[in-house]
């Protein structure tokens, strides 16, 4: 049996919904790790109960970290542990679809974006909890110290999805599974708890500091312990700051090794510059601010405040623009002004009387800002914005392609919970510095920064090679500024050689080279080891280098292939990749109908619900292909907005007429009916060629057909199916939104289509309803032959 991936629908918009807490599935959440030496092994722990008296399956957009690499995922059921296998993204669904129509409780991670993941948790039995846990090792951002204050690190961790636009229909071909329903009345009951340990000596209980929450942090032997005075809301990114030592100028490395199965060697290096530049570049700066509806209110004003305190570190001889983008492109200044105090001026007067409002077609404003530059001067441009778009893509692929030697692009997030997928991506792509603005403070320190990183950076055009060196992720390596080291994963020969990092030293183009010998692996002598699997975080960044390249590419295909390759090697989620675990017995009659829920989440602190469009969301199913299909015996009646047919009565059933799908001629009353598209969930082709359907019950009451249902697909196919009691669910009647299953055999064909779409198509009454009847279509996409591999 092959079950199929056959959700037939139209996107869903999403919508401000009233959660209520008493049913809501996940009770906890838990965030606990411990950070040292510039990375952070994370575990999120959440708590899903299913308060229902059937089996649930709970579907959850989840946010992780952009950064970090996925590299594991256990659920556990009482006593049972269930952890998870990585498996090509087709496979791992196919096995979850096939552990649910057996009965077994099942979970499954799968990558949407960089930051975005989809997690599945299926055939969770009535009143029992389960706990999922995922790992994720990522790297810390060092920050460079400010007003003669000492650099630090910077863990971050997100708590939510942000709100993503999506620009014209079919542009976003996955936006289903981006999109979320939003609380609207602060009624999700859920909390995060923080168990943090940091390891690093310069960490004092202290002088760890949290933004938007409030810390209790405890000295111990092993590090300062990091907890929450109090669990909090999902609706913020978790950033916690703490002192850091940048150490010797020049190259140092730390050895690792791979998750069990990838036998590489690998390495951090890390690239330490000379303290300060040697001279400072002139400037050509380019604005680009978020004036998106979704920057309404609080992070408008953030995002004016970086803006007008980025321009005032400017200099004599510096020149700047700005742009503001929603629906359209805007400039705020005549093109690229030379700075003094009138241009100052008249810049931030712009900026003051600036509204949010419309979409967000950032991509206008990106080609607009990546032009030629001086020969004498370094174009920067600035990107401000919160990232709420669903075609990260298209804007990080740009950035590539078009970011030429002497651009350099940064990217500022805005507000409490920025689209790290784009800011991540676009900051890597135009060699630039990711910067966070969540509130005054930082969004000040995020100015000063980028004072730095557009005039004084130390080493610019860096390449890592040397016989030590089997392959270093391009896309990692980037600009070093003054107290701002560089950290790049590499792999390394067993053999070992010699690292040779070369360089420019910035505004003045002299070379600067340093060397490090690395022995053979297992020789005394070597780097100091760590038992983090660098492996995993190196195999993370040569996919992301891949991503970069995905979107115009002559053969994305390829590029996929080599994604899926890179991920299964180093056992990581990524686009091509997910985790999937599955109990070995089952825990649910798998006949007996089931609940689904997708979890609705939290709006993002400080992000305005009409700012960003939201509404009431309402089930949009429409498939115009398969009802022409099934359309052969049906005139339609316009009434009103509503889909009202007339049946006319055919002759008996199994008739040669009815297999043929000819009309017959009207006779008697006419019956007004509605048409309803029913959402199938799954598929399955039985040895004995039986069809079994499991499809989302459309309306309160329904009754399963316990005779036969009509059946149509292309090429002229129609027949009838017979309905095989025994292998469906009970009869009903059934409520709203179950899951049932429907077993069928076809009558006079002798097998059904080998593959493609089919639709089935039966009567109903509608208790209640109005009109009373109604006639049912539910699109089903064939499960494939025996031996084929499911099709994404």
């Amino acid at each position: 049996m092959d079950p199929a991936t056959v959700e037939v629908t139209a996107p869903k918009r999403p919508g401000l919904v009233s959660v209520d807490s008493r049913t809501y599935p996940l009770e906890s959440v838990r965030l606990e790790g411990r950070a040292e030496g510039g990375i952070a092994l994370s575990r999120l722990v959440q708590r899903f109960r299913n308060p229902h008296d059937e089996a649930l399956e709970v579907v959850y957009t989840l946010p992780l970290p952009a950064d970090g690499a996925v590299l594991g995922y256990v659920v556990r059921i009482g006593e049972k542990v269930v952890r998870g296998e990585i498996e090509p993204r087709e496979k791992a669904e196919a096995d979850y679809r096939r552990a649910l129509y057996e009965g077994r409780t099942a979970g499954l991670l799968e990558q949407e974006r960089a930051d975005t993941f989809t997690q599945r948790l299926g055939n969770v039995p009535g009143k029992t909890d389960v706990e999922v846990s995922i790992e994720v090792l990522q790297p810390l951002a060092f920050l460079a110290g400010l007003d003669g204050e000492a650099p630090r690190w910077e863990y971050r961790f997100p708590t939510v999805v942000g709100v993503r636009y999506e620009g014209a229909p079919g542009r976003v071909g996955d936006a289903e599974k981006l999109d979320a329903d939003r609380d609207a009345t602060g009624g999700i009951p859920t909390r995060v708890e923080l168990g943090m340990l940091i390891a690093d000596a310069t960490a004092t209980a202290a002088g760890v500091v949290a933004h938007g929450h409030e810390l209790v942090c405890e000295a111990g032997l092993d590090g300062t312990l990091v907890r929450f005075a109090e669990a909090q809301r999902l609706d913020r990114d978790i950033a916690l700051r703490w002192s850091a030592c940048t150490g010797e100028v020049g190259v140092r490395l730390v050895e690792g090794r791979g998750l069990a199965g990838d036998d590489g060697r690998y390495g951090l290096l890390t690239i330490v510059p000379p303290a300060a530049p040697k001279a400072a570049f002139r400037r050509d700066v380019t604005v680009l601010i978020d004036a998106s509806g979704s920057m309404s209110g609080e992070p408008l004003r953030l995002a004016g405040r970086v803006v007008g305190e980025l321009l005032r570190g400017l200099e004599p001889g510096d020149r700047f623009e700005i742009l503001s983008f929603a629906s359209d492109v805007r400039k705020l200044t005549s093109g690229l002004v030379d700075f003094d105090e009138k241009s100052l001026a008249a810049a931030l007067a712009a900026l003051s009387g600036l509204r949010a409002g419309g979409g967000t077609e950032m991509l206008r404003a990106v080609d607009e800002a990546l032009r030629s530059l001086r020969d004498d001067a370094q174009r920067q441009v600035v990107l401000v914005t919160d990232g709420y778009i669903g075609f990260e893509g298209e804007v990080v692929g740009r950035v590539a392609r078009r970011t030429q030697r002497g651009v350099r692009l940064h990217a500022v997030g805005i507000g409490a919970v920025p689209n790290r997928t784009l800011l991540h991506g676009i900051a890597r792509a135009g060699r630039g510095v990711e910067l966070w603005a969540g509130d005054e403070t930082t969004a000040d320190a995020a100015a000063k920064r980028l004072d730095a990183a557009t005039t004084r950076p130390v080493l610019t055009d860096l390449v890592v090679e040397g016989g030590a060196v089997e392959l270093c992720p391009t896309g990692a390596i980037l600009d070093v500024f003054a107290g701002r080291p560089l950290v790049v994963p590499v792999e390394m020969s067993v053999a070992g050689g010699r690292v040779v990092v070369t360089g420019r030293l910035a505004g003045v183009g002299e070379q600067w080279q340093t060397t490090l010998d690395v022995p053979a692996a297992g020789a005394t002598g070597g780097p100091v080891s760590t038992p983090l699997p660098i492996g995993a975080l190196f195999g993370r960044e040569v996919v992301t280098d891949l991503e970069a390249e995905l979107f115009g590419h002559p053969r994305p295909d390829d590029l996929l292939q080599r994604i899926e390759q890179v991920a299964l090697r180093h056992r990581i989620v990524s686009r091509r990749t997910s985790l999937v675990a599955i109990a070995e017995e089952p825990s649910v009659d798998p006949k007996l109908p089931r609940r689904r829920e997708r979890l609705a989440v939290e709006l993002p602190a400080g992000v305005s619900a009409a700012g960003v469009g939201l509404v009431p969301g309402y089930p949009a199913v429409f498939s115009a292909d398969l009802m022409e299909m099934a359309r052969p015996s049906m005139a339609r009646w316009a009434s009103g907005s509503r889909m009202l047919w007339a049946e006319r009565p055919s002759v008996a059933d199994g008739s040669e007429e009815v297999a043929r799908g000819t009309p017959a001629p009207p006779t008697g009353p006419v019956v007004p009916w509605e048409e309803v598209h029913v959402r199938c969930v799954n598929a399955v082709r039985e040895p004995d060629d039986t069809l079994v359907v499991e499809f989302e019950v459309p309306f309160d009451g329904l009754l399963l057909p316990d005779d036969a249902v009509y059946v149509v697909a292309g090429g002229g196919f129609f027949d009838k199916a017979r309905v095989v009691r025994e292998l469906g669910s009970p009869t009903g009647p059934h409520a709203s939104g179950m899951i049932v299953r429907l077993a069928l055999r076809l009558e006079t064909e002798p097998a059904w289509p080998p593959a493609g779409a089919v639709a089935l198509r039966w009567s109903a009454e509608r208790p209640g309803g109005e009109p009373a009847r109604a006639r049912l279509v539910l699109d089903v996409r064939l499960p494939p032959v025996a031996g084929e591999t499911p099709k994404s």
